[in-house]
């Protein structure tokens, strides 16, 4: 499987996306992409749409479909969870060992420093195999906090995401999680239908810096 044949980070109807899992798997076939990540946010975590389990189990019906409609095509069950200021990820109704893949990523504005720290903190047991536009909602950049975050991250194996929504303003973070080993991950962040599989940004990003893409069998085998 080639790297970059993939988009892990979509979001649909289910969340605060626009089109339905049905349009994104076709879309996807057409771009011929390898595997997609259905990656809906879920009460409380924020984009969600109230409903819990029941938003939950419709959503899975769907992509079951996708899944006989597009046989070529991995289409994996995910969900994009927020990181909490205390480390913690935001609670999912069912809990996040039903999904393949989880995102954990950061909805709140936060210096550097505190940064730093959340994420330490939830790397520590992580429950997510990629760490989601890592630095959109940062309001300060520090290297000393960034080493911190990239040897924990290098530890733990998961993926950092070269995201297609929220572009990287710090690369120097990049360069540096590269040094300590770190992998990346490949994400439109999609919310409309246009956007799934628009990768071009990160894939020369990926080209120019040279960061490993994870393949995303390496990052589902974190589940354990």
């Amino acid at each position: 499987m080639c790297a970059t044949r993939y988009d892990l980070h979509i979001h649909s109807s289910y969340s605060d996306g626009y089109a339905e899992i049905s349009e994104i798997a076709q879309r996807a076939n057409t771009l011929h992409l390898e595997v997609i990540g259905i990656a809906d946010h879920f009460w409380p975590s924020v984009g969600s749409q109230r409903g819990g389990k029941n938003i939950i189990e419709n959503r899975r019906t769907d992509i079951e479909t996708a899944r006989s409609d597009y046989p070529k095509i991995v289409i994996l069950d995910g969900a994009e969870v927020d990181i909490q200021s205390n480390g913690s990820l935001a609670p999912v109704a069912g809990g996040l060992d039903q999904f393949d893949i989880i995102i954990g990523s950061f909805h709140w504005v936060s210096d550097s420093t505190t940064w730093a720290s959340a994420l330490s903190k939830a790397l520590q047991k992580p429950k997510f195999q990629i760490l989601g536009h890592w630095d959109g909602y940062l309001s300060s950049y520090r290297e000393e906090d960034g080493r911190i975050v990239a040897q924990a991250i290098a530890d733990t194996g998961i993926a950092i995401e070269l995201n297609g929504r929220y572009m990287s303003e710090h690369t120097e973070f990049l360069e540096l999680a590269k040094d300590y080993g770190c992998v990346f991950s490949l994400g439109s962040d999609s919310h409309s239908l246009e956007t799934v599989g628009q990768l071009d940004y990160q894939k020369k990003l990926a080209s120019n810096l040279e960061l490993e893409l994870a393949e995303p069998s390496t990052l589902l085998s974190l589940k354990g």
